[in-house]
């Protein structure tokens, strides 16, 4: 009887303080709850911050980038000599609609890189985001060979406002959106110029070149998040809804839309949305990310899930441990607690330690998986803006490679000239960021050649003084294309390309500048461009040997190179002499 009633209390006491213990613990998984839903709130909001950020910058790299590629087009038209003297009497003149299919496609009809199609095709294939580029010109009657079309053809809506813009702002792009929501169409016009045979200040606005962009490529932020109802918004520098985007089955409506304009800037939460915007300078364009509320509380119902079970074994593990004394299983669950009390407050290192082959265990990996989604996440949103500079940097070189296919050299001389640049401004103490834009930038030292001709470039024999004006020009023309992109690559390469020709003592052309007047990126890709070329065969020379390149420019010193930059050639030989070992190799294959 005695042994009966002890079991008995202990039986009591074991219900009472399972609910005891029980009621705590809920009374824990309610905070928890609680924490979870801000925490998914606080994340959701830092995490459209980044988004917006991202896909702000990503739109704004994608606008300068294309921007260098249409002005580069662009001028390649608008120097074309059989474009610039035919187009305004092609649909009168036989002989200009002559000109203007030579200018085109070339005498032999094959549109090569030096021809407008073949200039064209290479865009298109170049630049992931272009689906299509199409000339129109006022003075075209009919299509001619399916390049240049009359701007009144009829496959986007033609607007006369916007043909005047062009006119009163030829070095403009005017970007434009055809259609509403996921629906819609992204197009650019960029004026399509007669820069004139003789003044290239003679310039005139003969048509436009239309653009048409997968919009797609711009938005690639969204994909790497995880909300099941989240989007973005792009409005106009007049606060006007352009494009939007939504991942969710359906659009936002049309009044939560109108709302966003008037959100001041940072994380608000409005009409069930939480919202970032980020401004695109460039363009003058609002960039809005947004998510529903509803996809923040699935994440946050996940979390509640979560933090019942736990409660649930948590109960279950208490009565035992009071009956069982098992100081063990109370560890356990402490940890996990703990583990998922730092998630929710922002720490997604933390883990809980695996022990077992039981419930709790399993609830541990769910924990400590859920930390490291998270972590990956932010990691692959800060990775995003690496990559698009990335490509943006592509771009650049693929341009320089055009260039150097245009002069007569070979792919790998631009190559060659940006790997010695990157060398001696590392030596001469550039920080990495520094280093990487000279590397890039010294790449279009020579793109002014686009605009030289091609009888002049590859002459075998030496120039005779006319002809030796003109190539000098190329410095500039150079300049001039590089000076209407912004970004601070593109400004280095453009001091690159007026200057890379000056000399040390100030006989250099065109401006005749001496010493430290030289921009110091311009006095290294000098002493790159002069060796490499050296070191090289043109046609009107043959090779030299590295032995007798390296005394040439150390002949120079002082008097056509930089002393300073010629001391780190010296010093950096043997890596210099390397490099440009191995490109000669791969040329060679």
């Amino acid at each position: 009887m005695k042994r009966k009633f002890r079991f008995t209390i202990r039986v009591k006491l074991a219900i009472i303080s399972t609910i005891s213990i029980g009621a705590a613990v809920s009374i824990l998984g309610a905070f928890l709850g609680l924490s979870f839903r801000d925490s998914a709130f606080k994340t959701a909001e830092a995490t459209l911050e980044s988004v917006a950020s991202n896909g702000s910058q990503s739109l704004e790299h994608a606008i300068t980038s294309l921007d260098t590629s249409m002005n580069l087009l662009a001028n390649q038209i608008g120097y074309n000599s059989d474009f610039a003297n035919s187009i305004e009497t092609v649909s009168t003149d036989e002989n200009s609609l002559k000109s203007i299919r030579t200018a085109i496609s070339g005498k032999d009809g094959s549109g090569d890189g030096s021809t407008i199609a073949g200039a064209m095709d290479y865009l298109v294939l170049s630049e992931d985001s272009i689906l299509s580029a199409t000339m129109y010109s006022p003075y075209v009657t009919e299509p001619i060979l399916s390049r240049l079309y009359p701007v009144d053809d009829g496959t986007v809506a033609f607007t006369e406002e916007r043909y005047n813009a062009l006119i009163d702002h030829p070095g403009r792009s005017l970007w434009f959106f055809e259609g509403e929501g996921n629906n819609s169409s992204l197009y650019v016009w960029k004026a399509l110029v007669n820069f004139g045979v003789i003044d290239n200040f003679d310039m005139k606005v003969v048509g436009y070149v239309e653009y048409q962009f997968d919009k797609s490529v711009f938005l690639n932020p969204i994909s790497a998040t995880s909300y099941d109802d989240e989007g973005m918004v792009l409005l106009d520098e007049n606060g006007k809804l352009v494009f939007s985007l939504s991942s969710g089955e359906e659009n936002v409506d049309s009044q939560v839309l109108g709302n966003l304009s008037s959100i001041p800037a940072g994380n608000k939460r409005e009409s069930g949305y939480s919202t970032h915007k980020a401004a695109l300078p460039t363009k003058g364009w609002t960039y809005i990310a947004y998510v529903n509320h509803r996809s923040i509380e699935a994440i946050t119902a996940q979390s509640l899930n979560l933090t019942i079970i736990i409660v649930s074994i948590s109960i279950v593990v208490a009565g035992a441990i009071t009956v069982l004394l098992s100081a063990r299983e109370v560890n356990r669950i402490k940890s996990a607690s703990r583990t998922a009390h730092a998630i929710s407050q922002g720490d997604y290192s933390a883990k809980v330690p695996i022990k077992g082959n039981d419930e709790l265990t399993d609830q541990a990996h769910s924990i400590n998986i859920m930390g490291e989604n998270i972590r990956n996440l932010i990691e692959e949103l800060k990775n995003l803006n690496q990559t698009l500079i990335l490509q943006s940097d592509s771009l650049t070189e693929n341009f320089a490679t055009v260039v150097s296919n245009k002069s007569g050299e070979s792919g790998y001389h631009v190559r060659r000239v940006s790997v010695y640049s990157e060398i001696l401004a590392r030596h001469l103490g550039y920080n990495e960021d520094e280093v990487h834009v000279i590397k890039v930038a010294s790449t279009l030292h020579d793109i002014g050649k686009l605009l030289i001709d091609d009888a002049i470039l590859h002459k075998p024999g030496r120039f005779n003084d006319e002809e030796r004006a003109i190539m000098q020009q190329h410095v500039v023309y150079g300049a001039q294309i590089l000076n209407n992109v912004p970004g601070e690559i593109m400004v280095t390469g453009a001091k690159i390309a007026l200057y890379h020709h000056e000399r040390w003592d100030g006989s250099g052309y065109v401006h005749g500048l001496k010493g430290d007047e030289i921009p110091v990126e311009a006095q290294i890709a000098s002493v790159a461009d002069v060796f490499d070329a050296l070191i090289s065969k043109r046609c009107y020379k043959g090779p030299w040997s590295m032995e007798d390149a390296y005394n040439e420019i150390v002949a120079n010193r002082g008097t056509q190179f930089s002393p300073r930059v010629v001391d780190a050639f010296v010093a950096c030989f043997d890596e210099i002499k390397a490099t440009a070992i191995h490109y000669q190799e791969k040329e060679g294959e």
